[in-house]
């Protein structure tokens, strides 16, 4: 289910439009939108982590944060926290951004284990970037 450059970055953009208009209004039918990345989240979660960070370095958002990490994001560390949830630390690491949307992310289902390395990786110190030096 890998999915090319190409078909990540439509896929990134339709998802975009769709949280910024009314389906109806745009004159586009992007239902397959959200049938596609939750198909991500269900199945392929290295593309799915992947597709999560391509639209954040697209759109920081407080309003898109509020959109993906309640939906796409939780729902992938919910159902795949073990295998992504080293990915997640280092993302973190080294991106303030990230942490951000890691600030958005509530627990729900997720798991003790799992909530707990989240909760970490929001509150470990990170390196710091050129803009906050």
């Amino acid at each position: 289910m890998a999915m090319s450059p190409k078909e990540k970055q439509r896929l990134i953009a339709s998802w975009l439009t769709l949280q910024s208009t009314h389906t109806a209004s745009s004159g586009r039918d992007l239902s397959w939108v959200v049938q596609k990345v939750w198909d991500l989240c269900d199945d392929a979660p290295n593309e799915a982590f992947q597709f999560i960070v391509g639209v954040l370095e697209q759109d920081g958002s407080s309003r898109t944060m509020a959109i993906l990490s309640a939906g796409p994001f939780e729902a992938l560390l919910r159902k795949h926290g073990p295998r992504i949830i080293d990915r997640v630390e280092r993302k973190a690491r080294h991106d303030p951004q990230f942490v951000r949307l890691l600030e958005h992310v509530w627990k729900n289902s997720v798991s003790d284990r799992i909530w707990i390395r989240v909760q970490r990786a929001r509150d470990r110190p990170r390196l710091r970037t050129a803009h906050e030096a």
